[in-house]
């Protein structure tokens, strides 16, 4: 039977269900990357959570548990910005459906705007650090690349081909002079970069490779009890006057991963209301 004329499952179980596939999410213990481990533990799938704190992944199995008793969740206790742990836990998993490279750090820097004068300018960004640029690579793009490319096989042995979601951020492609994080957004565009390379690279062994860019949500590096903060000035700040919600994060990475979403390739999807453009 050719592909027009077998029959097509229109049902929400057809073009967005997950159950059974081997999701594997990095920085899964908090934030963003727990979010969307909910979304698949709840609909089924075998999520395997990675993160460095063994304490924070059992905190967050129960809280995955406590929305479905029968949710199946692994643990990995790994730093991915160690080599030598990136290949053990690459050597640990068997099945990968879906690899999502969540974890990520954001390292503070001295602040200042275009309104700084230039002598303090000048100084306030010549103080980064260079152990903030090396850190910030290392955690938020070398990781990525490196536990791609080491799971690949089983990406591409995945029967309805591997798919492979980066985690970015609009500080990927915003310009705000407002903020002052140039080593975080610097590796955040070499995310978007990284996920069209790893795109080209893969397509032929049947792996899609996308990334979603985060706004504002509710995380370590966006406290929502801090009153100056982003997230709290989301009403403000954001086109759909709110910040993220986790439904928000779980949902775009089920499309993603799911039917729905198997003719997106090489793409970065905005998940901000409106934040990139809106400023």
């Amino acid at each position: 039977m050719s592909a027009s004329t077998q029959r097509k499952d229109f049902s929400l179980d057809g073009l967005f269900g997950v159950k059974g596939l081997d999701v594997v999410i990095t920085g899964a213990g908090t934030g963003i990357g727990l979010y969307m481990a909910k979304g698949f533990a709840v609909n089924g799938a075998i999520t395997h959570i990675v993160g460095r704190r063994q304490a924070k992944l059992e905190e967050a199995k129960e809280t995955i548990l406590q929305l479905n008793p029968n949710a199946q969740v692994v643990i990995h206790a790994a730093d991915i910005s160690s080599r030598s742990e990136v290949d053990a836990l690459a050597k640990s998993l068997k099945k990968i459906d879906v690899l999502i490279n969540c974890a990520g750090i954001v390292l503070p820097d001295p602040p200042c705007t275009h309104l700084t004068p230039l002598p303090e300018l000048q100084k306030a960004l010549l103080a980064s650090p260079p152990e903030t640029w090396s850190q910030t690579f290392s955690v938020n793009v070398e990781s990525v690349f490196y536990l791609s490319v080491s799971v690949l096989h089983l990406l591409a042995a995945a029967p309805d081909g591997g798919r492979m979601i980066n985690v970015s951020s609009i500080g990927s492609t915003m310009s705000d002079p407002n903020t002052h994080q140039p080593a975080y957004q610097a590796s955040k565009a070499a995310v978007n970069h990284l996920t069209r390379l790893l795109a080209s690279k893969f397509r032929e062994h049947g792996v899609r490779v996308n990334a979603i860019s985060p706004g504002y949500f509710p995380s370590q590096m966006q406290n929502p009890n801090n009153p100056n903060g982003m997230l709290a000035r989301s009403q403000e700040l954001v086109p759909l006057k709110r910040g993220g919600e986790e439904e928000d994060a779980a949902g775009t990475a089920l499309w993603l991963a799911s039917r729905a979403g198997s003719y997106v390739d090489g793409q970065v999807i905005p998940l901000s209301g409106g934040r990139d453009w809106g400023y």
